[in-house]
């Protein structure tokens, strides 16, 4: 049997996990601008890291093995971060106007990132700075926009 402070901290604990995979809603424009900032740098981060990979690889820096985890744990990241921006509902229409802007330049990112990943391990390890030649691009653009948002 289950002392009850040891069921209790198991109750509080799936609690918190639960809760941990959903998004906060947005009340006003200003706190939705606030999280599409956020998810702008954070897929931003995950394109960068993904560039420079791509680099290293067309180098022959890095290895195959090392580029597929790399690619791979970019593209969740972003994934990640694409779904629980577009779990959130946008308090109004001038909040469709970035939910709109910033889902295209994630989708085009999320599209970019599955590219090089799949180059990377089906071998064409030489061919990945063709491949993702849009990355640099699309960290730019997600720059940009976390800096707009955020101003």
């Amino acid at each position: 049997m289950t002392p009850p402070r040891e069921a209790g901290m198991a109750c509080l604990l799936a609690g918190v996990l639960l809760l941990s995979g959903c998004a906060s809603s947005s009340r006003s424009d200003d706190d939705y601008r606030h999280k599409a900032a956020n998810t702008a740098e954070t897929a931003a981060s995950a394109v960068n890291t993904a560039r420079i990979g791509v680099q290293a690889g067309g180098e022959g820096r890095v290895t195959g093995p090392y580029l597929s985890i790399l690619l791979g744990e970019a593209e969740k990241d972003l994934l990640a971060a694409q779904g629980t921006f577009e779990s959130r509902q946008p308090p109004s229409p001038e909040a469709d106007a970035v939910r709109d802007r910033l889902g295209d330049v994630l989708d085009d990112a999320a599209d970019a990132l599955a590219a090089v990943r799949i180059a990377v391990r089906r071998g064409q390890v030489r061919e990945l700075p063709d491949v993702g030649r849009d990355l640099p691009d699309l960290a730019e653009q997600l720059e940009g926009l976390e800096k707009e948002l955020t101003s």
